[in-house]
């Protein structure tokens, strides 16, 4: 009895701990976007802060067990010293099936950013 316990235990530690995008996606968007990207449009980025519209930014990417999360940070400054804006958050929830899709994420990033040349 203990066995079985400790398995569904040691399962749903394991299935809750996941992340909802996997490392090497959020790998693929770091290389993608790399670059310099400016700001389509302004965005919300919480707490009565914003991204101007215009701005020139760099990107870095997280994930969590439910959502994946995009930051920008001026692009003049090192993402160490940077304080990142979130201006992308997408749950679960977002994607149909509850399923993450690289499409409608790209899609919904794509609408904020474009590259500078």
């Amino acid at each position: 009895m203990k066995k079985v316990a400790f398995l569904l235990l040691f399962v749903s530690f394991v299935h809750c701990s996941g992340r909802f995008v996997k490392r090497e996606e959020l790998q693929y968007f770091e290389e993608k976007y790399s670059g310099v990207y400016i700001m389509k449009q302004k965005v919300d980025a919480g707490n009565n802060q914003y991204v101007a519209q215009g701005s020139r930014v760099r990107l870095y990417f997280r994930a969590d067990s439910d959502s994946v999360k995009v930051y920008a940070y001026p692009h003049n400054q090192t993402r160490e010293m940077a304080m990142g804006k979130n201006i992308l958050l997408l749950f679960a929830e977002d994607f149909p099936d509850e399923k993450y899709n690289r499409e409608i994420f790209e899609n919904k990033l794509n609408e904020l950013i474009v590259p500078v040349n």
